[in-house]
């Protein structure tokens, strides 16, 4: 439902007709953040907005600092994305259920994907964090009893499973007698039914739409 949704969003057209604006603190989800203009969109032209930029002013120049798409058109926020100053993305937050909470949160650095934290119990606790490298996937962390502490590791290199590893004393470290080697032709790990694709970089927004990665608005027409 989440990716027909979302293709439907961004595989709209490429008139989209402004709604007003208001000024609101940019980031939301309570955080704090300096105030920006919203400028709502019209995407699919039901006359309801489902896609928003906020603008602020930073040295004279007026900039994006976040965008926000409704993909299923009920009037709520699924997709967040912050953007610095240079109009690259720092982090994207996405609703995968539509149940009006946060369930994958991935961070950037120069537009490369730096971190990932999912939440595969939709219980509003990430409990899988995947770290990158050059935007390759280095290391995968799962608390896979959902206790709060992670306990499952796995190690890559050349985006494929190096060795895993289990934290079986509670101490948030791999026991150093649980490592297991993984087979040198070991194929790279298959996500999980809950979790999105991997998509390790963030594509400036362009106003051209194009069927995004399931994981990160790449290709937004805003």
């Amino acid at each position: 439902m989440f990716q027909g949704s979302f293709g439907k969003v961004f595989g709209a057209g490429l008139l989209l007709s402004a709604c007003g604006g208001a000024q609101r603190p940019a980031g939301g989800e309570g955080e704090v953040k300096k105030a920006c203009v919203d400028r709502p969109f019209d995407i699919n032209g039901d006359g309801t907005p489902d896609a928003w930029k906020c603008f602020a002013t930073r040295a004279g120049k007026e900039v994006i600092v976040e965008k926000r798409y409704d993909i299923n058109f009920d009037g709520k926020v699924d997709v967040w994305r912050d953007l610095d100053d240079d109009g690259r993305t720092t982090r994207d937050r996405m609703d995968l259920d539509l149940d009006g909470k946060i369930d994958v949160t991935s961070f950037y650095e120069g537009d490369l994907l730096v971190r990932k934290e999912v939440d595969l119990e939709f219980d509003a606790k990430p409990d899988l964090f995947k770290y990158y490298e050059g935007g390759q996937l280095a290391r995968l962390e799962r608390d896979s009893n959902n206790d709060g502490k992670v306990d499952f590791f796995e190690y890559y290199a050349g985006g494929r499973i190096e060795k895993t590893g289990i934290d079986g004393d509670g101490d948030g470290q791999p026991d150093p007698d649980k490592w297991k080697l993984a087979p040198k032709a070991a194929p790279p790990r298959a996500p999980d039914a809950a979790e999105p694709a991997d998509d390790a970089s963030a594509s400036p927004p362009s106003d051209a739409p194009a069927a995004p990665s399931s994981d990160a608005p790449a290709a937004a027409p805003l």
